[in-house]
């Protein structure tokens, strides 16, 4: 370690002096080794450093937890007593720690004099007596603000009206009158930051509706632009049963060479139509007619297959065009009247279809039982006119001309009801199956929604005011602006979100990336995102809030809530009493833009009666403002860790526990 640093000295501003930072839990066995490693350190690092300062950083955990918590309190009193005697002027250290590499021992040797620079006892209690939420978390950042206090840039680099810290002036000002070193140091902290954890996911979740609001828009087309997109207009489905009977109805023509019985002008005459059919072929026209052309337009349904072609349309000019995808295909084939829908078209077709289909049924009933006109079917000589005689085959030509004629017109309404049957089939079928895919982006909106609210509802009151009306605001501002720049169909272009049921097809996951991406790409960049941290708090607090209403946030207002909190926060971490703490010395800094006008309002608080120093750590800070407190001079007697946990101690102690092996320590207690 001594080595790398000294590889990376070109990053240090001087390599004159090395700050140490030693944390441990004041309960582990393991602290016996502390003064052997510190003293070895102290030397190892002091073959390069001129100056190298050694803190030591003491966690606290006081709450009683399990059957041990009487002994673990009984390991921190008596680490805190041997801690007490290294903070000694006296204090000194001998021993043979140093190995070379040929397993030599070598002598290392400190003192007289305190074996921390510093030594900071940092609890899982305040000093109001409550328990901190943040834990060893919170206890590890108060570590990490020390040191950037301590080691932030050179005082000849900053502004003096900051407040800088000064080390010496710190040790100094907390120094008892007495000049004993054996004193402690503690400190609390608090940050206010943008919760951009629960923004982020409001954002996305506003975004995500946006674009699915955009496309269901997308879908309100003209009911007659719908039937004309997916072909389903009536001129084009005659067309196609027009081009379905178009040669089996070529074969009616063979029905004419069918032999016929033959009967006399005497019997046809009072015959009608039904019973002539009957006595000139049987049955064998209706077969003829069922063999050669009915059965001839059922198998040409079934090959063309119209619903596999209207599904093939449906797949191409709906579910492929980023435009309309799922969202728009679920509402075109949906059965509900109020929607923009094409089923209801077909129905309609279908129910026109019908009512055509019976009338030709209802035709063909009324012909059957007409009496045979054969004249009126073709035009007969003069001669038999004036002799009353005609053909035999203008009757047979009448019988098939007029029955078949309508029976042709009734396999053509069938036909036609059979196609319109194929296309309602389908896209009820094709309504079915996007109908899981509306129900997977509404799945996909709820965990969006259950997700922002879940990481507003972990954000403290203060600063999660107002996040989803605030948010949901922004970003239609900002799709708005989008829109009228780009168009309103910039959603569905690659670089943006592209094609939503392809994505959706491929996985929801996939659908997320590219939603994050674009949020990215095109709402975190707007302005609304780069305001400082107390503007866009502000901004939410009142989002809500009509102009001429009273209820308004002043700034002023929040300021104040805002220092309160970072105060309350930033309690020191504890528990001294109060009536023997005599030296009690306090500083404070905050870290954010010293610029800023909050840090302007935090200096103007109590300037001129505050008893204590207040310092800015000037970090151009968008997210957030952390403040630490920091205070000193309170001996180990004043600690209510140390004085709750002293019986424990004293009673292993009378048990026969030994705890040292300093043999000053090893005393019987009084």
């Amino acid at each position: 370690m001594n080595n790398r640093i000294g590889e990376f000295g070109r990053m240090y501003s001087s390599l004159q002096r090395l700050n140490i930072a030693i944390v441990t839990q004041l309960d582990d066995p393991c602290n016996v080794l502390l003064p052997e490693l510190t003293v070895l350190a102290r030397t190892i690092f002091g073959e390069q450093f001129r100056s190298v300062m050694i803190d030591l950083y003491g966690l606290l955990e006081e709450k009683q937890v399990g059957d041990t918590y009487a002994f673990s309190s009984s390991l921190g009193v008596s680490f805190l007593r041997e801690v007490d005697l290294y903070q000694d002027r006296g204090f000194k250290f001998h021993g043979m720690l140093q190995v070379t590499g040929e397993g030599i021992r070598m002598p290392v040797q400190y003192g007289p004099a305190p074996l921390f620079d510093m030594v900071y006892l940092l609890s899982s209690k305040d000093e109001r007596g409550l328990f901190a939420d943040s834990g060893v978390r919170g206890s590890c950042e108060i570590v990490c603000s020390l040191n950037l206090l301590k080691n932030r840039m050179a005082p000849e680099q900053t502004d003096p009206q900051h407040g800088i810290y000064n080390h010496q002036q710190f040790r100094q000002n907390m120094t008892p009158p007495d000049g004993d070193s054996r004193f402690f140091v503690s400190a609390g902290f608090s940050k206010v930051q943008r919760p951009n954890q629960p923004i982020a996911l409001t954002v996305l979740y506003h975004w995500y509706r946006t674009v699915i609001e955009r496309q269901r828009e997308q879908g309100k087309v003209d009911r007659k632009d719908l039937i004309e997109l997916l072909e389903l207009d009536t001129q084009r489905g005659d067309q196609a049963i027009h081009s379905l009977l178009e040669e089996p109805a070529k074969a009616l023509e063979g029905m004419y060479g069918l032999l016929y019985h033959s009967i006399s002008p005497g019997q046809w005459k009072s015959m009608s139509y039904r019973e002539a059919e009957i006595a000139l072929f049987g049955s064998n026209a209706q077969a003829f007619f069922d063999t050669n052309v009915a059965r001839r337009v059922e198998a040409a349904l079934l090959q063309r297959d119209f619903g596999r072609q209207l599904e093939r349309r449906f797949q191409e000019r709906v579910i492929e065009n980023p435009l309309y995808g799922v969202v728009s295909g679920y509402s075109w084939t949906s059965e509900e009247l109020d929607t923009n829908s094409v089923m209801p078209e077909l129905r309609k077709q279908m129910k026109e279809t019908d009512a055509l289909l019976e009338q030709c049924r209802l035709d063909l009933e009324l012909r059957y039982e007409e009496q045979i006109d054969p004249q009126s079917a073709e035009r007969v000589s003069l001669w038999n006119r004036l002799t009353n005689q005609v053909p035999l085959k203008n009757v047979v030509k009448a019988v098939l001309d007029d029955i078949y004629g309508i029976k042709l017109d009734m396999l053509y309404y069938q036909a036609k009801r059979q196609l319109l049957q194929q296309y309602i089939e389908k896209l009820e079928e094709l309504h079915a199956r996007m109908k899981q895919y509306i129900e997977r982006l509404q799945q996909l909106e709820k965990r969006l929604r259950d997700a922002s609210r879940s990481s507003i509802s972990y954000t403290s009151d203060y600063l999660g005011r107002n996040i989803n009306e605030y948010y949901e605001y922004v970003v239609n501002k900002i799709t708005a602006e989008l829109e009228d720049r780009r168009g309103s169909h910039f959603y569905w272009e690659e670089r943006c979100v592209g094609n939503v049921s392809q994505l959706l097809i491929q996985g929801e996951e996939q659908l997320l990336q590219k939603l994050m991406e674009s949020v990215r790409q095109y709402v975190f960049i707007h302005p609304l995102f780069q305001q400082s941290f107390e503007d866009e708090l502000l901004q939410r607090a009142n989002v809500v809030t009509s102009y001429d209403n009273r209820a308004v946030l002043s700034k002023e207002e929040l300021f104040r809530d805002l220092y309160a909190t970072l105060e309350s926060e930033a309690a020191v971490r504890a528990d001294v009493y109060r009536s023997t703490h005599r030296h009690r010395y306090e500083e404070k800094y905050m870290f954010g833009d010293f610029q800023s006008e909050f840090i302007q309002y935090a200096f103007a608080v109590d300037r001129g009666s505050r008893t204590y120093k207040l310092g800015c750590v000037h970090e151009k800070k968008a997210s957030g403002i952390e403040k630490l407190n920091i205070m000193g001079g309170f001996r180990l007697d004043d600690l209510m860790y140390y004085r709750n946990g002293k019986l424990y101690y004293d009673t292993y102690v009378e048990n026969g526990f030994q705890f040292h092996r300093i043999k000053e320590l090893n005393k019987t207690p009084e």
